[in-house]
């Protein structure tokens, strides 16, 4: 564009504004930080709102070639844009603490009680590794900042799995700030993760699950051959409701925590009459396990350590081992009777597709075909599990 094919030029010092006969919009024209001339719409049809637009343009530019246009003159400049050309949108500018608590609550509302927990934990270390840089502008953060958050963690002798997490939770706040315009990019994506060893999760044999069942006493005799038969996760199995019981088609219907994915499951032969032993006393309960349905499933006063002194108690080995970090990893936990059922019937010849339709696992890209799978195979499925009876 050539200042000659302009027209309705108006000089304001160093800036002026002109306007082609056939645009709405007037056009700065300014000289830029490297002393050329620049020519550059206002987005403004008012003549006055183009002049203030000019003037903060031109303003922008001598602080630049000074070198002296740091980012938070840059904001006040848009700022001031926006005001003096009288645009009703403000500029966002939430600082880093803002961000991750607005970020952090919107989990709470939507995760389980339990992750909603780990999320907080990892927020909170990272702002504290910031210190008094949480209150600057979300836009400061770098990629500087994260590796400094990662390696906190690590100095504190934590396993590379729990570094990895607390840095892949920072990201995810960061990925929404990035979705939602407020940064243009993701720092987090430039940190290298630590590279993690899987530790193979311990299983038990059904002679042994028979023991911990007649060890067990109260609601857990019923607890762990559920959580054998269904494959369900300890805080599902705790919260298992009898509306969810279809006695007739021997079928069990929940609502994973974890996911928040709706899984109906087969009941075996065993399970389905321990349950039809339990409504043949017509207590009018709304939970399988109403004691165990109201009491906390992790921590060290919770169901898992209790599991873990059941196992104690029967005489097995909870094959504790030293982790990547400092703290001790057993590999038999409850959560293991998760793996032996689905061990059970993979060592039994059922198919993958087939046992995630059991244990309700997130599909994989090949597992992505499979739509729908029949109560029949998985029924069949179920059944290879060796009965404790």
């Amino acid at each position: 564009m050539t200042l000659a094919k302009v027209s309705s030029i108006v000089s304001i010092t160093m800036a002026s504004i002109h306007r082609r006969p056939d645009s709405q919009y007037w056009h700065a024209a300014y000289f830029g930080p490297d002393g050329r001339r620049i020519l550059r719409s206002t987005k403004q049809s008012d003549r006055q709102a183009a002049l203030a637009v000019a003037l903060e343009y031109e303003r922008a530019s001598k602080l630049a070639r000074r070198g002296e246009l740091v980012e938070a003159q840059a904001r006040e400049v848009l700022k001031d844009i926006m005001k003096r050309a009288d645009i009703g949108e403000t500029l966002q500018s939430p600082t880093i603490k803002s961000h991750f608590e607005g970020w952090l609550a919107s989990k709470q509302a939507r995760k389980s009680e339990r992750t909603a927990e780990r999320y907080k934990t990892a927020v909170n270390f990272f702002l504290k590794t910031l210190g008094k840089r949480a209150n600057m502008t979300l836009t400061s953060l770098t990629a500087r900042d994260v590796e400094s958050f990662l390696d906190a963690r690590t100095a504190e002798d934590l396993s590379p799995a729990t570094v990895s997490l607390d840095v892949k939770i920072i990201s995810g706040a960061l990925n929404a700030a990035r979705r939602l315009g407020l940064i243009p990019t993701n720092p987090a994506e430039a940190v290298e993760l630590p590279e993690v060893e899987s530790t193979e999760r311990g299983t038990f044999s059904p002679a042994e699950v028979k023991l911990l069942v007649d060890t067990a006493e109260g609601e857990w005799k019923l607890l762990i051959p559920l959580a054998y038969y269904t494959a369900a996760r300890l805080g599902d199995c705790c919260r298992l409701q009898w509306d969810g019981v279809d006695l007739g088609a021997g079928t069990l219907t929940y609502t994973q925590s974890k996911t928040g994915k709706k899984v109906t499951v087969p009941l075996h032969p065993d399970m389905l009459a321990r349950l039809n032993k339990l409504a043949g006393t017509d207590k009018p309960e709304v939970f399988l396990l109403p004691k165990l349905a109201s009491q906390r499933v992790s921590g060290r006063r919770g169901l898992s350590e209790d599991f873990k002194k059941i196992v104690r108690k029967a005489g097995l080995d909870l094959q504790t081992v030293k982790g990547t970090g400092k703290q001790m990893f057993s590999k038999r936990t409850f959560h293991s009777l998760r793996h032996t059922s689905n061990s059970e019937m993979a060592n039994k010849g059922v198919s993958a597709e087939v046992r995630m339709g059991v244990t309700g696992h997130k599909s994989t890209r090949e597992h992505q075909k499979y739509t729908h799978l029949e109560m029949d195979t998985r029924r069949a499925a179920v059944e290879k599990i060796p009965s404790l009876g």
